[in-house]
Order: C-alpha cells, then structure tokens, then sequence
C-alpha cells in the first residue's frame, strides 16, 4: 500500500478550491488536485506492507497524545523549489511553529520504524504540479488571498493508489489530537 499521513483541519476546502479555480484560468500546464483530494501532508510513507498497519497506528497513537489541538494559518500562494520558477503551486502558512514541531515529531517517530528522515519541514498545502516546465507565481500580487485560520484537529494515515486518472485516497486511520482514535 502507498500511504502517507496527513493533518486532519477544520479549513474550508470551497474556499481553497475556489482560489484553485481562478488560478486554473491563469495556469493551464498544472495538473491540479482535486477537491476531495486537498490536504496537508505531514510525512509520506510511500510503499508499505499491510502488515506494518499495527505499527503505524501504534505510532500515530502516541503522536496525538503528544500534540494538542492548535491554530495556524494559510496565508499565500508560493511553490517549490521557488515562486519564480515554482514546478509544485501551493498554499503556504504562518504562524506554523506548533505545526513544524508536529512533523518534526512526526518524522522523528517514523525514522525509529525505519522510514526515512525528511530534510527541510515546510508546511503547505500543495494545488498542483506543474506538467512542462514551470510558472511564475510572482505575478499574483493581484489575487486576493485573505488569510485562512486553521484549527489543527487530527492525524488521519491515507491509502493513495494511482489511477491513469489521478490519485484515489482511503482514509486507513486516524486520530483526534488528545489520542482518541477515530
């Protein structure tokens, strides 16, 4: 199975979707994620064995009674590796240190299970992928993002199985952040 986990919100998916909308006129080489699908990854696991669903629970289990519910926002448009030449579009946050101290946490947890260590925690919540080449993003300082303030509730482990189509995601586990699993 290819899992990874993400960080269950209380963001308005419409709200980020209709931002997805307009920026879909603007940009027509990106391969964009659809609605259902949009969410903020937290550490991705890649291929892993059914067996091992045990042991990824026990983990996410011990990560939420760690972490507390907390707040941070989505505030702009960026991308990856830079906005000049952005191949990744996404929505960037602030005020993210209890956000960043969850991956952290996170990444540290799963390296004890063997799974490899991440290099630079940037939390954001990715649009879509650029299909040839890249875009300029810097050219938005016309789009109207009002900043989103998001209520960090959770941590759900995610199936993703790739279709010609696009990816299908499975909601496997997940947990509140007091440790209650859901």
């Amino acid at each position: 199975m290819r899992l990874f986990v993400a960080l269950d919100t209380s963001v308005d998916t419409e709200k980020i979707f209709s931002l997805e909308k307009i920026l879909m006129r603007r940009f027509t080489n990106v391969k964009w994620v659809e609605k259902q699908n949009l969410h903020l990854t937290l550490k991705f696991l890649g291929e892993v064995s059914e067996e091992r669903i045990d042991t990824i629970s026990n983990a996410l289990d011990k990560i939420s009674v760690l972490a507390n519910p907390f707040e941070f926002c989505y505030s702009g448009i960026s991308g990856f590796p830079n906005s000049f030449r952005a191949k990744v579009v996404f929505v960037s946050t602030e005020n993210n240190e209890k956000l960043v101290e969850l991956m952290k946490t996170v990444d540290r947890e799963f390296s004890t299970l063997g799974f490899k260590k991440e290099r630079n925690y940037i939390p954001h919540l990715t649009l879509g992928r650029v299909r040839n080449g890249s875009v300029n993003l810097n050219h938005l300082d016309n789009l109207h993002f009002s900043k989103l303030f998001v209520k960090a509730k959770g941590v759900i482990l995610f199936k993703s199985t790739l279709t010609r189509n696009g990816p299908i995601y499975e909601k496997v586990l997940s947990f509140d952040l007091h440790g209650n699993k859901l």
